[in-house]
């Protein structure tokens, strides 16, 4: 009996400790698949898009999106460049001159810099290589990396190279096709329905290594940008009193063209909602910025005409 009973007391602890073990397991880390971006890549969160003007050379800053992940003191960030041609954008015409770019981008920053060459790395995409990294008393680690059609650059800050989850971040990097905006991407968006994770990560240590914030251009009226206009429907209740009026939706676009926020500013509120339902399904030709695929800001404008 006493046996018995020491046995189901061992078993007992036995479980408990594997519970507690299970429980105490970092969360799952996740596969980032950002739309129309050409690679994926594991983070312990979510990533968070972010919009960012980045200091290749003297004259131009290149606007771009980053996505970040914050997780036990470390801030996980890649980006994708868009490669060009010596007449757009040189920095961004070669891999070489993309480097050079990045190791200017570090210069006369607050908190200081050091960016330092560490080793090339192998590649089957072509050219990489990996530097250190220190803003300040935060040390961290770059990887270059060169394809056929961009150059990427991963950045693990609070952690260096031997760090198991930075070497996680590192190895789990894909390039490959553009993602399809019907997976699963994993990421919060850059809007303003996402203002506060923005400035959580825009405030949040370690830094940024690019911190200024760049907004979408400013489009103006879009109705005549977009390749499908969506028409919205009369509203009963607004026919029963032959209400009329000009509505003005403000819109962001996305870098594929589609409608990500919608917001009715102006105009009889009736309207409001059947307003904003069809500018969140309108589509429109997707822009770049020194070849960089950027928002757009704009409204489109409604025209209801008493029925």
């Amino acid at each position: 009996m006493l046996l018995r009973l020491l046995k189901f007391i061992g078993a007992a602890v036995i479980s408990v400790v594997v519970a507690q073990t299970a429980w105490a397991q970092p969360e799952s880390w996740q596969k980032i698949a950002p739309a129309a971006e050409a690679f994926t890549i594991m983070m312990p969160t979510p990533a968070v898009e972010a919009s960012r003007l980045i200091p290749l050379n003297d004259k131009n800053f290149i606007h771009e999106r980053v996505y970040y992940s914050l997780k036990a003191g470390k801030r996980y960030m890649v980006t994708s460049f868009i490669r060009t041609t010596p007449d757009r954008v040189p920095d961004l015409s070669s891999f070489n001159n993309f480097v050079a770019g990045i190791e200017r981008s570090f210069e006369g920053r607050e908190p200081p810099a050091k960016f330092s060459f560490d080793h090339d790395l192998p590649s089957s995409s072509g050219q990489a290589k990996q530097y250190h990294l220190a803003l300040g008393e935060n040390a961290g680690v770059v990887r270059l990396v060169e394809t056929s059609r961009a150059f990427y650059a991963l950045i693990v800050i609070g952690a260096d190279e031997n760090n198991s989850d930075a070497q996680t971040f590192f190895s789990s990097f894909v390039p490959g096709e553009p993602n399809a905006g019907s997976e699963e991407s994993n990421v919060i968006v850059d809007s303003p329905a996402n203002a506060d994770e923005l400035e959580r990560v825009r405030s949040a240590t370690p830094p940024e290594p690019w911190p200024r914030t760049a907004g979408p251009i400013m489009g103006g009226v879009l109705n005549g940008k977009a390749t499908r206009l969506e028409v919205p429907k009369y509203p009963k209740e607004a026919r029963k009193a032959h209400e009329s009026g000009l509505v003005k939706v403000q819109i962001l676009i996305d870098e594929q063209g589609f409608v990500i926020w919608a917001k009715a500013i102006e105009g009889p509120e009736s309207f409001y909602s059947v307003a904003v339902d069809a500018a969140r399904r309108s589509l429109f030709t997707p822009t770049r910025l020194m070849g960089q695929p950027i928002k757009v800001n704009g409204v489109i404008i409604y025209n209801f005409v008493a029925q």
